[in-house]
C-alpha cells in the first residue's frame, strides 16, 4: 500500500511540477488588443499593465492598439480580417456569428467568478467577457453647481429642468449631450430600461409593433432628451465632435452635468478636477421621487478565432479582469465579485437607495430586428438624427413605420 502511495504521490508531483512551467509556457509570442480606451493608452497605464503582464509571462509580448470611434472604425477591420487577437465584440454583432470570429473562453473558468458571465454566450460557449460593471447615472459639477445658487443634485425630472433653466440663464451649458460626437446618445437607449423598470425590456420590445408610442419607454426617453437639446440646455456645437472638449469645459465649469456611466468620473479626474468636486446620483428619469440604478455591461473583450497565440490572448484577458486594477483607473465597478471598487462616488450613488436595474443582454432577434429597422442601437446616430428634427413626434412615427416594416419581414 505505502509502495503505491508513494509511487503515484512521486508522479503526481512530477505532473503538478511540469503543469505550471508548461502553462507559462504556453502563454507566449506577440498579440495585438485593439481597445476603445484611447486615453489610458496615452496615459501610459495599459504600458504598465503590459509590464505587470509580462512579469508574469515572460515570453509573451503585447501592443495595444487605441481606436478612437471603435464603434465606426472596427467593422472594417473585421471583414478585413485585420482585428487584431484580443478586441471588443460589435455591439450590433448577431450572436450567432461569434464562432466566425472569436473563440471560446470557457476554458478560463471564470463563468462563476464574475459579473454577467452570460451576456456573450451562443450555444453554451461563452465568447467574451465584459471590461467592467457600469452605474448609469447623472455625474454634476458640485462647484458648477454652487455658483448657480443649486445647493442639492435634482431628484426628479422637474428639479432638472429647473435646475437647467438657471444654469442656461447665467450662460453654463446644463448638459452637456455630445450630440455631435453621437455615441454617447446611447445613454437614451439604456434610459429606456429604467423607465420600463425592467433590465430585459428589449426582449419583449420585439412582440411590441410601435414601440415609439407615446407612453412607452422609448419614446419616454428620447422625449427628455428631446426636452434638454430643443430647450437650448445643452451644447450649441451639435455637428463636430467635443467629447475631449465636453470634459475640459466640465472641469472649467462651463458645463454643469453629464448623463453617462461612473467610467466617465476617472477620466475627469486624469484631467485635472478634484475628486470631491465631482458628484455622481441616479438619473431622475421622472417626478416619483423614487431613484432606479441602471447596473450595466461594458464592452466584451474577446479572442480572435484566427489569433497566432490565443493561449496568450486568453491570458491578456484574465490578467485584465482578475489581476490588473484597470477597474478601479478605467472607472468600473469590477468584472471579478471579489474585488470592489475604490470610488466615492459610487458610495453617493448608492446612498440613494436606488432600485437596481441589472441590464440583460440583449437577444439575438432584437439585435437583428433594430439592424433590419436601421436602428443603429447603442451608436446614437438614430438619436442625433431625432434630436435635430424640428418634428419629435412626426420623428416618432417615422421609427415606428420603420420597426413595424421590420417586424413584417423579420
Amino acid at each position: 500500500m505505502n509502495y503505491f502511495y508513494l509511487r503515484w504521490s512521486f508522479l503526481l508531483s512530477i505532473l503538478l511540477s511540469l503543469s505550471s512551467p508548461a502553462t507559462i509556457a504556453a502563454v507566449a509570442g506577440d498579440i495585438t488588443f485593439y481597445s476603445n480606451r484611447v486615453d489610458l493608452v496615452t496615459n501610459g497605464s495599459y504600458a504598465r499593465w503590459i509590464k505587470e503582464f509580462q512579469s508574469l509571462y515572460p515570453q509573451a509580448r503585447v501592443r495595444v492598439e487605441g481606436i478612437p470611434d471603435y464603434e465606426a472604425a472596427m467593422p472594417k477591420r473585421f471583414e478585413a480580417r485585420n482585428y487584431g487577437d484580443v478586441m471588443l465584440v460589435p455591439r450590433d454583432m448577431p450572436k450567432q456569428m461569434y464562432a466566425k470570429y472569436f473563440l471560446p473562453l470557457n476554458d478560463l473558468q471564470l463563468q462563476d467568478k464574475i459579473y454577467f458571465p452570460d451576456n456573450w454566450e451562443f450555444n453554451e460557449k461563452q465568447y467574451a467577457y465584459t471590461q467592467g460593471v457600469i452605474a448609469e447615472g447623472l455625474i454634476y459639477n458640485k462647484r458648477a453647481l454652487k455658483a448657480a445658487g443649486v445647493s442639492e443634485p435634482p431628484t426628479t425630472l422637474d428639479e432638472l429642468i429647473r435646475i437647467a433653466t438657471t444654469l442656461k440663464t447665467q450662460g453654463k451649458v446644463a448638459i452637456a449631450l455630445n450630440v455631435g460626437a453621437a455615441w454617447p446618445l446611447q445613454q437614451w437607449d439604456k434610459a429606456t430600461l429604467a423607465l420600463a423598470g425592467d433590465g430585459n425590456y428589449f426582449a419583449s420590445m420585439i412582440n411590441d409593433n410601435a414601440p415609439f408610442s407615446p407612453g412607452k419607454p422609448y419614446y419616454q426617453s428620447l422625449k427628455i432628451a428631446h426636452i434638454l437639446f430643443s430647450s437650448g440646455f445643452s451644447e450649441a456645437d451639435f455637428v463636430l465632435n467635443n467629447w475631449e472638449q465636453s470634459k475640459r469645459d466640465f472641469i472649467a465649469s462651463k458645463n454643469a452635468l453629464f448623463f453617462l456611466g461612473n467610467w466617465a468620473i476617472p477620466q475627469l479626474i486624469e484631467s485635472g478636477m478634484r475628486s470631491d468636486d465631482i458628484g455622481f446620483i441616479p438619473f431622475p428619469f421622472d417626478n416619483s421621487g423614487k431613484s432606479k440604478a441602471i447596473l450595466n455591461f461594458d464592452w466584451g473583450m474577446a479572442v480572435s478565432r484566427y489569433s497566432k497565440n490565443p493561449d496568450t490572448a486568453k491570458a491578456w484577458i484574465a490578467f485584465m479582469i482578475t489581476k490588473s486594477n484597470f477597474a478601479d483607473v478605467a472607472g468600473f465597478i469590477p468584472t471579478d465579485k471579489s474585488r470592489k471598487s475604490n470610488m466615492p462616488q459610487l458610495a453617493e450613488y448608492m446612498a440613494y437607495q436606488p432600485e437596481i436595474i441589472q441590464v440583460a443582454p440583449e437577444s439575438n432577434d432584437f439585435i437583428r430586428l433594430t439592424n433590419k429597422a436601421g436602428m443603429d442601437f447603442m451608436s446614437g446616430n438614430y438619436i442625433r438624427n431625432i434630436l435635430l428634427s424640428p418634428d419629435f413626434d412626426g420623428s416618432m412615427a417615422y421609427w415606428n413605420k420603420r420597426w413595424g416594416q421590420a417586424k413584417e419581414n423579420f
